[in-house]
């Protein structure tokens, strides 16, 4: 009995002996388990340090410049600066006359002067002794070949000299074979006709002359015909003409 009691009592120490190697086992199998998947000790959380964002300096934006259009530069327009008008020397001769510039050449020639310091009566009628004495200053007051005089209305005064070299230059001839006639006036045709026979044409009639002065434009802004009466600012305005 004693021995069956001893057997029973090994066989229950063996047993608890045998559970409590199982349970150790367990608990060593299942410490494992845990650190394998984490579930053990925490492991030091390594801190991902975040890459510091380099940050990238925003380039300065470059404004793109845009060409400038190669905008044509117009030129500064040289406005036509008009020539001032010269005042005339005489009160009496607009600087808006078409023979303004005609009397002040012909002042400045010396082919006539004004009728006082300050007039040039530029209607006042041209007479014949006018003409002469024009013409003769125009062409640098020659002398005549002869001091001969065959005219009893022609004496020794301004046109003297002047008729005696238009007569004998075969330009201008006596109203007769003793008289001239120096004050009467001249139509604007017979004027002409003198005007071209000294310009080398002593045979020239008032109808060429006429035609010659339509080419020349000479009576350009006259109102009236060859027919009408020369005036002083005509037969400036002629010469003038002729000379251009």
């Amino acid at each position: 009995m004693a021995d069956e009691k001893k057997d029973k009592f090994n066989a229950l120490s063996n047993k608890i002996k045998e559970q409590a190697a199982q349970t150790a086992n367990a608990a060593n199998t299942d410490g494992a388990k845990r650190g394998l998947f984490g579930f053990g000790s925490k492991p030091t959380a390594t801190t991902n340090a975040k890459p510091t964002t380099t940050t990238g300096a925003k380039p300065t934006a470059t404004t793109s410049v845009k060409p400038t259009n190669a905008a044509s530069v117009k030129p500064t327009a040289t406005a036509s600066v008009k020539p001032t008008a010269k005042s005339s020397t005489f009160t009496d001769v607009p600087s808006s006359a078409y023979y303004a510039e005609a009397v002040e050449w012909a002042v400045k020639k010396g082919i006539t002067s004004g009728t006082t310091e300050t007039m040039f009566t530029p209607n006042n009628p041209c007479h014949r002794g006018h003409a002469a004495t024009f013409l003769w200053r125009s062409k640098g007051s020659p002398a005549p070949k002869s001091a001969k005089n065959p005219f009893t209305d022609v004496s020794e005064g301004p046109f003297y000299t002047a008729i005696l070299w238009a007569v004998e230059s075969g330009i201008m001839k006596g109203t007769s074979a003793t008289t001239f006639e120096p004050t009467a006036p001249c139509t604007r045709g017979e004027v002409l006709t003198y005007l071209l026979r000294a310009e080398g044409k002593p045979d020239a009639t008032e109808e060429e002359a006429v035609k010659w002065a339509n080419v020349k434009r000479l009576m350009s802004g006259f109102a009236g015909g060859a027919s009408a009466p020369c005036t002083r600012a005509d037969i400036v305005t002629f010469l003038y003409r002729a000379k251009a």
